[in-house]
């Protein structure tokens, strides 16, 4: 018997399913998972914005996977790029071409989303009467597709889904600005409702306006201020996306979990 256990180690027989290695000391951990960066979806998307140009730039490209791209200039004005951020510096407009297919793709699809990371730099700009645009698709203060905008201190959304063609009636936020802080601000609409985000939260709901309707195809995506100048929102951008269709609260709350600097 004794000859055979010396001639099972001299052979070096491997040890059993689950046995501890000997070369390997036994309180050494597993390497953690690289789970990489946070996601975002990108279903439906058709316009992305994340601004990592550098300051000198006069073009911020779409960075989204749309094959005709919608890029935007800085028309007026100038702005300053910083670790995937812009901020307009005073007066600025930030426009696409006219006319850029985010419209047509949306009146096909009959469904919207509009999404920013914003952080404005007062808490009170505009009013509920007079509203400083941040983003979306407008022509001049009195018709607009889309656009999320400040009204005094509340987040305020529009989207054209009746005859009223400056997206009314509004969806104004419950939970009022907070200057220098980065939020998250999302409004969604289809055939069922339209519904204004903040920081992942539904916080206004309008529950059955009816799809995008009546949307103008000619207006350009402007970030900032109107093309007349006359709505200037002071902040600074991290995100801006676009996409056509509603997206869920899921999906919402996954951008949001992810951040300004998601992919």
């Amino acid at each position: 018997m004794y000859a055979c256990l010396a001639f099972a180690i001299g052979c070096g027989f491997q040890s059993p399913v689950g046995a501890v290695d000997a070369n390997k000391p036994i309180d050494a951990a597993p390497d953690a998972p690289d789970t990489g960066p946070a996601t975002r979806t990108r279903t439906g998307l058709i316009g992305l914005w994340e601004f990592d140009e550098t300051t000198g730039a006069t073009t911020i490209a779409d960075t989204s996977d749309s094959t005709t791209k919608v890029p935007l200039t800085v028309t007026v004005g100038a702005v300053t790029f910083s670790g995937g951020t812009m901020t307009p510096n005073g007066v600025a407009v930030i426009a696409s071409a006219a006319a850029p297919r985010l419209n047509g793709d949306v009146i096909g699809s009959n469904a919207v989303t509009l999404e920013a990371w914003v952080m404005p730099s007062a808490a009170d700009q505009g009013s509920m009467g007079n509203p400083v645009l941040i983003a979306g698709l407008s022509s001049n203060i009195n018709s607009r597709n889309i656009s999320i905008l400040q009204a005094g201190k509340r987040w305020l959304a529009r989207v054209r889904t009746t005859t009223d063609v400056n997206g009314k009636p509004d969806l104004v936020s419950t939970t009022e600005i907070t200057a220098n802080v980065m939020t998250h601000l999302v409004v969604v609409a289809d055939a069922t409702q339209r519904i204004l985000y903040v920081d992942g939260k539904a916080d206004d709901t309008d529950p059955a306006p009816g799809p995008p309707l009546n949307w103008d195809a000619s207006y350009a995506m402007l970030l900032g201020d109107e093309q007349a100048q006359n709505r200037q929102w002071a902040g600074t951008f991290a995100l801006v996306a676009m996409y056509k269709q509603a997206l869920s609260s899921a999906l919402i709350t996954m951008n949001h979990g992810a951040g300004p600097n998601g992919k």
